[in-house]
């Protein structure tokens, strides 16, 4: 007979497969809450949490970033306007919800007492992740300084965790260099950093393909996937003066949305 945790496992995977990604996120939260001091989500649990809140923000990311244009519109009545900055302000209330929520959980319950270096790792990408997508709500100085902070600082522990103990292939590893990349290219304002960053580990990676590819055709496509994001940044980044034309992240499937 299936244990407790086991048929909250299947039960997000069933959100996740009708779409219901509100319902995947309750269904962690109480995982999560569920397990006992110590005990740590395992590979497939880390990623249907990983789906849950990726999935529930990426889609009031897009709407924030619809409705900001809209902000800006000469055409907007005062009484839409009014509207439009209610309807703003709702959307960075979820997001933020939805963030501190997560790096509440990362900070009690994830993180502490971790020994194992594949989700710490994980983890630390997340809770850099999950800043970033704070600081988009945040328009205070003094917080936005904080959070930039804390996501050096969780995107460095993982990138040095990643160097010393994934090879230059895994995917965990290529994901966290373009998100460092793209965090220290978008919040730093340092383009050349973030260029060499993720060359760095581009070419790294680059010299072991071949031998992936002998091994395991699905990690060398998916390897392959995510060289092609970092090579398009990084030519953006050497050749290309307008910022707006960055290839950042994108949701593909892979957290049934990728977490990139």
């Amino acid at each position: 007979m299936p244990s407790e945790r086991e048929v909250m496992a299947h039960k997000a995977q069933l959100c996740e497969l009708s779409g219901r990604y509100h319902e995947m996120v309750d269904v962690m939260r109480d995982l999560v809450a569920s397990l006992p001091v110590m005990q740590k989500l395992n590979a497939q649990e880390r990623k249907l949490l990983a789906v849950a809140y990726k999935n529930e923000i990426a889609h009031r990311r897009k709407g924030l970033k619809t409705i900001n244009k809209l902000v800006g519109s000469p055409d907007l009545t005062m009484q839409k306007r009014t509207i439009v900055n209610d309807y703003k302000a709702m959307l960075k209330q979820e997001m933020r919800n939805l963030c501190e929520d997560l790096i509440k959980m990362l900070n009690t319950k994830l993180l502490p007492g971790i020994n194992e270096p594949e989700s710490d790792i994980f983890f630390h990408k997340m809770k850099g992740d999950y800043y970033r997508y704070l600081c988009e709500t945040e328009e205070d100085e003094v917080k936005l300084a904080v959070y930039i902070g804390e996501i050096r600082q969780h995107y460095q522990v993982a990138t040095e965790y990643a160097e010393r103990s994934m090879a230059a292939t895994h995917p965990l590893r290529l994901g966290l260099a373009m998100n460092y990349s793209v965090f220290i290219n978008e919040m730093l304002d340092n383009r050349t950093e973030a260029r060499d960053h993720a060359k760095r580990f581009y070419d790294q990676a680059l010299d072991e393909m071949e031998s992936v590819r002998e091994v395991d055709i699905d990690k060398y496509n998916e390897c392959a996937y995510l060289l092609k994001l970092l090579h398009d940044n990084i030519k953006v980044w050497t050749t290309e003066p307008d910022r707006s034309t960055l290839f950042l992240p994108t949701q593909t499937s892979h957290f049934a949305a990728k977490d990139f």
